[in-house]
Formats: C-alpha cells, sequence, structure tokens
C-alpha cells in the first residue's frame, strides 16, 4: 500500500511539472518558429533575445524601484479590495437589504469596460494614487461576490443547531464559518491577485506612473524596443505566479494547521 502512494504521488509530481513544461517548450518553438519566418527582430524578436533582455533588466539604476512601486500598488489595491470586500460580504450576509444594495453596485463595476474605469479614474487622480484605485474597482467585485456566496453557502442546519445551543460567537466565526468559507477565501484571492497586478501595471501604463513596471514598459514601447518590453512582460508574468504562490503556500499552511 505504501509502494502504490508513493507511486500516485510520484505520478502527481511528475504531471504536474511535464505538462507545465511541454506547454512552455510549445510556445517557445511556434514562437521561434513565427521570429524566424518574419525575420525582423526589432518587430519580433526571438526568445533567447527577450532572456538576455529580461535579465538585463535587473542590472538597470530603476528596476527595483520600478518593481517595488508595482509591487507595493497591487498589495495595497489587492488588500483594500480584500478588506472592504469581506466586511460588506459579512454585513450581506447578515442583513439582506445591505446585499440588496451591493448588489446592483457590484454589478456595475462588474460591466463596466476596465479600458473606461483607467480613463474616468485617470481624470480625477495622479498617475501614483490612479492604479491603486482602479485595481480596487476592478477586484472588488469579484472578491465580494465570492465571499458573500461561500457564507451564504454555510450549511444552514449548522447554524440553527449553534443558535440552538447558544455557541458562542467566537466559536461560530472561527469554528464554523471559517473552515467553510477558507477555501473559497484563498481560491479567489489567489486568482483576483494577479489579476490586480495585471490591472494596476495597465493603469501604471495610461497614467505613466513614475517609478513602476508600467511606465517602463511605456518607455520601451515609445522606444520602439519590443525585446524590453516583452522582457518586462516576462517579469510581469513571474510577479503573478509569485503572488499566486504566496497565497497558495498560504492555504497551505492553514489546511496543515487545521
Amino acid at each position: 500500500m505504501a509502494k502504490f502512494k508513493i507511486n500516485q504521488n510520484t505520478k502527481k509530481i511528475i504531471g504536474n511539472v511535464a505538462y507545465p513544461l511541454i506547454a512552455l517548450i510549445l510556445v517557445l518553438a511556434v514562437w521561434w518558429i513565427v521570429a524566424a519566418v518574419k525575420d525582423k527582430p526589432l518587430i519580433f524578436p526571438t526568445p533567447d533575445k527577450v532572456v538576455v533582455e529580461f535579465f538585463g533588466l535587473f542590472s538597470g539604476k530603476s528596476f527595483w524601484t520600478s518593481v517595488g512601486w508595482t509591487v507595493l500598488r497591487t498589495v495595497a489595491s489587492f488588500l483594500l479590495s480584500f478588506v472592504i470586500a469581506f466586511i460588506m460580504a459579512a454585513l450581506g450576509g447578515l442583513f439582506k437589504p445591505i446585499h440588496r444594495v451591493m448588489s446592483p453596485i457590484v454589478s456595475i463595476f462588474r460591466s463596466a469596460p476596465t479600458l473606461a474605469i483607467i480613463l474616468i479614474i485617470m481624470l480625477w487622480l495622479d498617475g501614483q494614487r490612479a492604479p491603486i484605485i482602479i485595481g480596487f474597482l476592478i477586484a472588488f467585485p469579484i472578491l465580494y461576490q465570492a465571499i458573500y456566496t461561500a457564507i451564504t453557502g454555510v450549511d444552514k442546519d449548522l447554524v440553527e443547531m449553534a443558535k440552538l445551543y447558544k455557541v458562542k460567537p467566537f466559536d461560530v466565526v472561527f469554528g464554523l464559518y471559517s473552515p467553510e468559507i477558507a477555501p473559497a477565501v484563498f481560491d479567489v484571492s489567489r486568482s483576483t491577485i494577479s489579476l490586480t497586478l495585471k490591472v494596476v501595471i495597465a493603469a501604471e501604463v495610461m497614467t505613466y506612473a513614475k517609478g513602476s513596471i508600467g511606465l517602463e514598459m511605456q518607455k520601451a514601447n515609445l522606444s520602439f524596443d519590443v525585446a524590453v518590453l516583452l522582457g518586462w512582460t516576462v517579469l510581469a508574468i513571474v510577479l503573478s505566479f509569485v503572488f499566486e504562490g504566496i497565497v497558495f503556500g498560504i492555504k497551505k499552511l492553514w489546511e496543515a494547521k487545521r
């Protein structure tokens, strides 16, 4: 039996590594073929050129400042969205009128084009603060809806039983609700934080935010340096995986301590 478990775990690990690796190889192969056919390195650089530019970014004078500010804006935007969404979702779960008020607001935010939100906020705020608010407006409705659904999805019989036996509110929150809603909250947070990063960078590009990845992308675009632009894009993808990995790691720690 132990041998079977080891084999199953090994297969799982190999699968988790092999399939993404195959996908990466396919993407790089197609990229290389298209670049060779186009034969226009300024417009369509080869993957090795982009890799060189990517690692070259680390030696840039403003690299760490740009990355630091973008990461800070992303974290601030996500935490602002998460805290407000959690509070409003909890209140909406307790008091239905609050959810009825929030529901159309959330629907409006979810339906509004991201570019339109960026353009409007650009008129009201400077480039340093606008990306944070824009990220909030995109992330908040997603987090609110997911958290509200998780809270209202808790077994009603268990809730009624807790009321019947007069279980302390603290025990109800952390003994009943937390274990039920945590998996959904972690999962939506994992996807939303990477989305927030993308939106923040897009807002930085549009607002010319000083000391940001978005501004560096805009500079590369204006100078028609596609290899550098793709290098910054690769960095944004790496940061997205890092953010998702952090949330996934926190989830695993939570599961281990249960």
